[in-house]
C-alpha cells in the first residue's frame, strides 16, 4: 500500500469521524507531495511454471545520480535453462529492447559466470533454475523522471526449446533514491559478475595460437597465485560463428599454473590472431574475465626463437662453470684437470670424456626429475632439489666421502661393466680408478652447481619449463653442454693439457688442500640442512657423517681381524643415518613471514597496493642455498651507494625466502617466467608491473633502475 493510499484512508476516515482540520490538511499534503513507494521498485512475473521474469530497480525514485541500478531477474523450473549472452553452438540469449522509454541513455547488461552443458553434443553455455542479469541504467536528464518500457525475447530449454516474451513498463519519478530489499538481490547478483584477473589474484601468461590439422589450436595460460586452480573452465568470445569447444586443462606447479588447450574447427591462426578475444574464466566460486589478442604460437618460434634458446642456453651453461655457486665443487673440477697433466693423449681424452658424460648425466637425469615432477602437478624450479632435506643430506654425504676418497680413507669405483663400457673395451684395466673418479666428479660437480641460476640460464629454462617434454630435455641437454664444454674441448685437443704444471709429489698436497674444502662444502650443507629441517636435525646428520670419516680414518690405521665386519659396515650404515634422519624429519614448519633487518617481509597483495599508491618496491627473492644471492648481497645490495637508497625511506625493500617450498613465491617468480633465484624485481610509477633484474648486479644497475622506476611513465 502506498503512501498517497494510507493517507487518503486516514484522512477520509478522520474527517467522517471528527470533521478535524488536522486530517484535511494531511490529506491536502498527501495530494501535493508525490508519492513514494515503501519498497523498491518491480514489475510483476511474467511468465509461466516453465520460466517466468520480471524487472527490478534498486530504488523507487532516481534520485540526484545519472545513473539507476536495475536488473533482470528470470526464474526456472527445474531442468529448464537459458542462455548467457554467447549461448553457444545453439540458443537464444535474453535481449531486451528498451525504445519508448523517457529520459532513459543507455544502458549497460553485467552477465553472471554460466555453466556449460552438452546437449546432443552441442556446447551450450547457460543458466539454470535462477539468474538475475544486473543492468546500469544512465539516465539522459539526471533527477528527473524515468518511465521504462522493456520488451524482453529469451530462450528457455529442456528436451525442446520454447522461445519467450515479455513486456515490462516501470516508471521511477523524481525523488530521494532510497535502497531497499532489492539492493540486497542486485548486490548478490554482482558478486557472480567476473572481475579483473588481478581482482582475483590470477595473472596471464600468454595466449598463443598454433596451427592443426583441423584449423588450430588456442593455449592459454594462467596463473593462481594464492589460491590452487580445482576444475576450470574457460569461455572464448569474438571468433566469427565459431562456439569454442570445452578446453582440455592442464594444471602445474601444485595446482597453482593451468593451461587451456582449445581446438578451433575451421579457423587459420593468422584469423584468430588478427582480433582481441573475450575470455572467461569459472572455477567453482571464483569466475574473472580479460580480453587480449592472441600471439602466434609454435609455429612462429620452432625454427628461429627454439634455435635462439638452444644456443643461449649452451651459453648459459657455459657461463656456469665460473658462477659463486660452483665456487663449493671448484675443487673437484680442479682435481679432475690435474689429474690428466702429464698422461698420454688417449688417457686424457678419456678422463675428459668421462667427466663431460657424468655432467651430461646429470643434466639428464635434472631433466628427467623435472618432467615427472610437471606430470604430477608438482612445483618445478631450477634448483629446487635444495629444498628437499634428504637431497641436501645426500649431497652433504657423497661431498663427505668424496674428502675421504681423496685423503685415500675410501675407494669409491663404479661397477665393472659401467666402466668398460666408458673406455669401449675391457682390455683397459689400468685406469680404472681415474676414470670412474672423473665420471662421478661430473656428475657430482652438476648436481652441486645448481642451487642458483646464471646469466642466460634463466632465460633459457624460463622457456623450456614452460613448454613440453621435448623443449624441456633439448634445452637441458643444451646447458649441459656448455657445461662441459671446457672439458669437451681439452678432450677434442689434448695438448692444451700441456699448458698445465707437470704432475709431481705436488699432487698429493692438492688432494689433502681439494678434501678439506670439500669439507668446507659439506658444512655449507648442512648450514642449508638446519635452514630446512631445524638444527637439531642438521646436528644429528652432521653427527653422524663426522663419527662415520673418523671411521675411515681409523681403518686405515687399525684393522682389528675380529672387528673387520663391523669397521667396513659402520661408515656405510653412518652414511645412510645421516641422511634417513633428516629424511623422516622433512622440512620444518613454515615460519610466519617477518621483517629481517631493515627487509620488509613478502606480501604481494601489500606490494600491489604500495604500488598502486606510486611508491618504490624494490623485491629480493633469495634462499640459504643460493651463493650468488648471496654475493649479490655482501657486494652490493649491503654496499654503498645502493644501501641508502634501499633502506634510506624512499624505497620499500622486500625481501622474499625460497630456502624452503613455498608456492607463493614460487608463483611470484614464474609470473615473471623465472623459475630460480637469484631475482630481483622494481616496482614504482614508472614500472608499476614490475621490472625483472639480472642474475648478476651491479651498483649501477640497481640505482639506474630505481630511477627509471621512480619516474612517472608521462615524464618519461
Amino acid at each position: 500500500m502506498t503512501r498517497l493510499v494510507w493517507w487518503l484512508v486516514c484522512a477520509f476516515d478522520g474527517a467522517h469521524r471528527r470533521n478535524g482540520r488536522l486530517e484535511w490538511l494531511a490529506l491536502l499534503l498527501a495530494l501535493i507531495v508525490p508519492a513514494q513507494p515503501l519498497q523498491a521498485a518491480a514489475t510483476n512475473w511474467i511468465g509461466d511454471d516453465r520460466a517466468t521474469a520480471r524487472l527490478v530497480t534498486v530504488v523507487a525514485a532516481t534520485g540526484s545520480g545519472s545513473t539507476v541500478d536495475a536488473g533482470l531477474e528470470i526464474r526456472l523450473a527445474p531442468g529448464w535453462h537459458t542462455y548467457w549472452r554467447s549461448p553457444g553452438e545453439a540458443g537464444l540469449p535474453p535481449h531486451i529492447d528498451w525504445q519508448d522509454s523517457t529520459n532513459l541513455s543507455h544502458t549497460e547488461i553485467a552477465w553472471p559466470a554460466p555453466k556449460r552443458i552438452s546437449i546432443q553434443g552441442l556446447q551450450g553455455y547457460v543458466y539454470e533454475d535462477h539468474v538475475l542479469l544486473p543492468i546500469v541504467l544512465s539516465l539522459g536528464r539526471p533527477g528527473a523522471p524515468l518511465a521504462l518500457h522493456a520488451a524482453l525475447t529469451y530462450g528457455v530449454c529442456k528436451e525442446v526449446c520454447i522461445p519467450y516474451s515479455a513486456h515490462f513498463d516501470l516508471a521511477l519519478p523524481a525523488g530521494v533514491a532510497l535502497a531497499d530489499k532489492e539492493a540486497a538481490l542486485i548486490s548478490a547478483a554482482r558478486a557472480h559478475v567476473p572481475a579483473a584477473l588481478a581482482a582475483d589474484g590470477m595473472s596471464l601468461l600468454g595466449v598463443t595460437v598454433t596451427p592443426a590439422k583441423a584449423g588450430a589450436t588456442l593455449e592459454i595460460r594462467l596463473r593462481s597465485m594464492d589460491v590452487r586452480f580445482g576444475n576450470p573452465d574457460l569461455f572464448v568470445e569474438g571468433i566469427p560463428d565459431v562456439a569454442p569447444p570445452q578446453p582440455v586443462v592442464v594444471l602445474s606447479n601444485s595446482a597453482h599454473e593451468a593451461r587451456f588447450s582449445i581446438p578451433i574447427a575451421a579457423a587459420t591462426p593468422r584469423s584468430v590472431t588478427d582480433r582481441p578475444l573475450r575470455f572467461t574464466l569459472v572455477d567453482g566460486q571464483r569466475s574473472s574475465e580479460f580480453t587480449t589478442t592472441p600471439a602466434p604460437g609454435a609455429a612462429g618460434y620452432a625454427a628461429a626463437t627454439f634455435l635462439s634458446v638452444i644456443g643461449v642456453a649452451l651459453l648459459g651453461g657455459l657461463i656456469l662453470n665460473i658462477m659463486p655457486c660452483v665456487l663449493p665443487v671448484l675443487s673437484l673440477k680442479l682435481l679432475s684437470v690435474a689429474e690428466h697433466v702429464g698422461a698420454g693423449q688417449r688417457q686424457v681424452r678419456y678422463g675428459l670424456l668421462a667427466t663431460a658424460a657424468g655432467v651430461l648425466t646429470s643434466f639428464a637425469l635434472l631433466a628427467s626429475l623435472l618432467l615427472a615432477l610437471k606430470a604430477s602437478g608438482n612445483t618445478i624450479g631450477w634448483g629446487i632439489q635444495f629444498q628437499w632435506p634428504w637431497f641436501v643430506a645426500a649431497m652433504a654425504t657423497l661431498t663427505t666421502l668424496f674428502a675421504a676418497s681423496l685423503w685415500d680413507w675410501l675407494a669409491i669405483a663404479l661397477p665393472r661393466w659401467v666402466y668398460d663400457a666408458a673406455t669401449a673395451g675391457p682390455g683397459a684395466g689400468q685406469g680404472h680408478r681415474p676414470l670412474t673418479d672423473s665420471f662421478l666428479t661430473g656428475a657430482f660437480a652438476t648436481l652441486l652447481a645448481t642451487p642458483c641460476s646464471a646469466p642466460f640460464v634463466g632465460t633459457a629454462i624460463g622457456f623450456a619449463l614452460a613448454q613440453g617434454p621435448t623443449e624441456i630435455i633439448a634445452v637441458f641437454m643444451a646447458l649441459g653442454l656448455g657445461f662441459a664444454l671446457p672439458y669437451l674441448t681439452v678432450a677434442a685437443v689434448p695438448k692444451l693439457a700441456r699448458f698445465l704444471p707437470r704432475p709431481g709429489p705436488w699432487m698429493n698436497t692438492l688432494r689433502k688442500i681439494l678434501g678439506v674444502a670439500l669439507i668446507a662444502t659439506a658444512l655449507w650443507l648442512l648450514y642449508v640442512l638446519a635452514s630446512l629441517s631445524g638444527l637439531r636435525v642438521a646436528l644429528e646428520s652432521g653427527g653422524a657423517l663426522a663419527i662415520a670419516l673418523a671411521v675411515l680414518a681409523w681403518r686405515t690405521r687399525v684393522a682389528p681381524a675380529g672387528a673387520a665386519i663391523a669397521i667396513r659396515s659402520a661408515p656405510a650404515i653412518l652414511a645412510a643415518a645421516a641422511v634417513l634422519i633428516p629424511t623422516l624429519a622433512g622440512v620444518a614448519a613454515t615460519r610466519p613471514a617477518e621483517a629481517v633487518g631493515h627487509w620488509q617481509p613478502f606480501d604481494l597483495q601489500q606490494i600491489r597496493q604500495e604500488v598502486g599508491e606510486g611508491k618504490v618496491v624494490f623485491v629480493h627473492v633469495t634462499a640459504d642455498w643460493c651463493l650468488t644471492c648471496k654475493v649479490n648481497e655482501t657486494t652490493v645490495l649491503d654496499r654503498e651507494p645502493v644501501r641508502s637508497r634501499l633502506f634510506g625511506g624512499g624505497v620499500i625493500a622486500v625481501r622474499a625466502d625460497w630456502t624452503r617450498p613455498d608456492p607463493a613465491v614460487t608463483a611470484y617468480l614464474q609470473s615473471f617466467g623465472r623459475y630460480g633465484v637469484p631475482f630481483d624485481a622494481v616496482y614504482g610509477p614508472g614500472q608499476p608491473d614490475g621490472m625483472a633484474l639480472p642474475e648478476l648486479l651491479t651498483p649501477s644497475l640497481v640505482t639506474t633502475t630505481l630511477d627509471h622506476a621512480a619516474a612517472p611513465r608521462a615524464a618519461r
